[in-house]
């Protein structure tokens, strides 16, 4: 600011243009004398290799800095292939899974209705095998009343005629068959 004022105060004073070769005002001797002592200072303090080493430290870790955010890119890149491999194998689990379940209940309902024919199968036979049993016992009481019916209506008739020999064999005999072939349940 002070050298926009001396300018002007030159312009107003005469429309010169000039250098001032007063060396005292100029603090020309100053100017010279500060310049190599601050250079000499800068260099004898170690500024400049301590500039130089700190801008190489920071450019370091720029450059680290930028060394971990490409492997943090790369690494998050790889995460995502993961990530959708992943989801990619979990589907197919999932479709998996429910193939096999369908199986399972396939194989299930199969082996439920093949268990319910069995044993409806088993079931019936038993039924036909009891009918067939009762049937033959029915026939077999009825059989034993008959032949009693006739043993009783012969021994009837043998005791009217009860002096025979031959009446007397066919009594010993008909008594002889009603007890051997005679029903456990019936008597």
């Amino acid at each position: 600011m002070e050298i926009l004022t001396q300018v002007q105060i030159v312009l107003a004073h005469g429309s010169e243009f000039g250098i001032n070769t007063d060396i005292y005002e100029t603090n020309l001797i100053n100017q010279i004398l500060i310049i190599p002592i601050l250079a000499y200072a800068f260099s004898a303090v170690g500024v400049g290799e301590g500039l130089q080493a700190r801008q190489k430290k920071i450019i370091d870790l720029v450059q680290d800095s930028e060394k971990r955010l490409s492997e943090a890119s790369d690494r998050l890149i790889e995460t995502k292939k993961q990530l959708s491999q992943a989801f990619l194998i979990i589907d197919e689990i999932q479709k998996e899974t429910n193939l096999i379940k369908i199986d399972f209940l396939n194989n299930d309902y199969t082996e439920a209705k093949n268990e319910l024919n069995r044993r409806f199968t088993i079931a019936i036979t038993t039924l036909k095998n009891r009918e067939r049993l009762i049937l033959i016992e029915i026939k077999q009481n009825i059989a034993f009343l008959a032949l009693k019916q006739v043993l009783t209506t012969l021994e009837k008739e043998l005791n009217a005629s009860e002096n025979s020999w031959s009446n007397k064999y066919m009594q010993e005999s008909i008594k002889m068959v009603g007890l051997k072939n005679q029903p456990a349940n019936i008597k």
